[in-house]
């Protein structure tokens, strides 16, 4: 069966190496042509924090078990994070009490006593895991021993009838279907929690042009979240035209004008030579600059590539973002940029604006941090603003659902009263920023 009993690695030795525990291992690859990927297994560790086991619990995860076509870049880790926090509760920390030895024996007590801990439990932040979250571990969970119940059949105390029950729900299309629910009722704290996200238009008008003055070898990236509405740990994965790995942009242009720029996120490539990713793709595909953002878009694109002429970088990859070693930057380089950008040139201007408006957001900025986040809020907050329907929401932000475009066309009053319209101005102001900075 290579099922694995925790108590066989348990036994003898210092205390160190008694102290097991189940925890995930991933290690990146890459094809070879250049595209990355991932691979996650659940091993043993002891208190050294060394390997003593590789197990076959990543083949119950339940990813594109359905399927016969599996993607490269499926990788459950999360769901085996889930996975090995589940089999730490209960065979490692609660094993002498429930009296148990092996995975097969868990019980659905023992599982809801695992849930309810995960929900109740603070994190060191002092906040407590949100609903959706408690939700993705349960069905984790669920779909895991649901899948060793198939394997191995009666060996495995828990049912599917134990696990699941069948619920009428409502799809997306409004059709009534038949699906199986995890049958647990978990008490947690709900908390709520708004991540401050709002960027008036007047705000990112100061902002953008700064980017290019103080921050230039991220203020390219910010018009890719800004008109593209890309996450920032895409924007990361952007390369440039003449990348050996394929073009990162195709730009369109009739007649001397940019009538189209598509953007390709179909793949997670390898983008520096020690091997570190420098962000993720949610959703792989080509992403096209809204019609409307293309004038400004065009102009960010020519100032930073006029400013990566000078600069060395990897030719291999030829990745759109360098850092100062001429690699490609990575996500968490890119937020401390945009950060201290806010810190140290949006905030205090703002604070000492005529606007009142403006000093009261200043204000804000005193006690929330602006985060990348933001300019894709602020791409969004404009598509609602130029009518755009769920479908077209969920489009050009690239979602997998709609559920987020629902939620902003759910609030879109409140959004056309708060923030303006933008227009043409971003265009003609990069362009004062160009001839200051990029002319000389």
């Amino acid at each position: 069966m290579n099922i694995v009993k925790m108590e066989e690695y348990q036994r003898g030795g210092p205390p160190e190496e008694r102290q097991m525990r189940y925890a995930v291992y991933s290690y990146e690859a890459q094809t070879p042509d250049g595209i990355a990927y991932t691979r996650s297994f659940i091993v043993i560790k002891n208190g050294f924090d060394v390997i003593v086991k590789f197990t076959r619990f990543h083949e119950y995860a339940g990813v594109y078990d359905r399927r016969t076509f599996l993607p490269i870049s499926a990788d459950p880790k999360k769901k085996l994070s889930y996975i090995c926090m589940m089999l730490n509760y209960v065979l490692v920390e609660m094993g002498e009490a429930y009296n148990i030895k092996h995975v097969f024996d868990i019980t659905k007590d023992m599982l809801t006593d695992f849930f309810e801990d995960y929900a109740l439990s603070p994190k060191d932040d002092g906040s407590h895991r949100s609903k959706d979250t408690v939700e993705r571990c349960i069905s984790a969970v669920t779909g895991f021993m649901y899948a060793l119940r198939k394997r191995f059949g009666n060996y495995v105390v828990l049912t599917g009838q134990m696990l699941y029950r069948e619920q009428v729900v409502v799809t997306d299309r409004g059709k009534k279907v038949l699906k199986s629910i995890p049958d647990f009722h978990i008490k947690g704290i709900d908390e709520h929690r708004d991540t401050f996200r709002d960027l008036p238009t007047k705000a990112f008008e100061l902002l953008l042009p700064m980017a290019f003055i103080y921050a230039p070898d991220i203020a390219f990236a910010m018009c890719l979240q800004a008109f593209a509405g890309l996450r920032a740990g895409e924007a990361m994965n952007v390369r440039q035209v003449s990348s050996p790995l394929g073009q990162g942009l195709i730009i369109t242009s009739i007649a001397g004008r940019v009538k189209n720029v598509s953007i390709d996120l179909r793949h997670v490539y390898t983008l520096r030579s020690d091997g570190i990713k420098v962000g993720r793709i949610k959703k792989p595909r080509t992403q096209h600059v809204y019609q409307r953002f293309l004038d400004a878009f065009y102009v960010g694109y020519d100032f930073h590539m006029k400013r990566l002429a000078n600069r060395p970088c990897e030719e291999k990859y030829r990745p759109m973002f360098i850092n100062e070693d001429g690699m490609a930057m990575s996500y968490d380089s890119y937020r401390k940029k945009f950060e201290s950008l806010v810190n140290n040139h949006l905030r205090p201007t703002l604070l000492e604006s005529d606007d009142p408006e403006m000093r009261i957001y200043g204000q804000l900025l005193c006690e929330h941090q602006l985060t990348p986040h933001s300019l894709r809020h602020w791409f969004t907050v404009q598509l609602v603003i130029n009518q755009e329907d769920i479908g077209g929401i969920q489009f050009w932000r690239g979602d997998r659902n709609p559920q987020s475009a629902f939620e902003y066309l759910q609030n879109k009053g409140d959004l056309v009263n708060e923030l303006k319209e933008a227009d043409e101005r971003l265009a003609s102001l990069l362009m004062k920023v160009g001839e200051q900075v990029y002319e000389k």
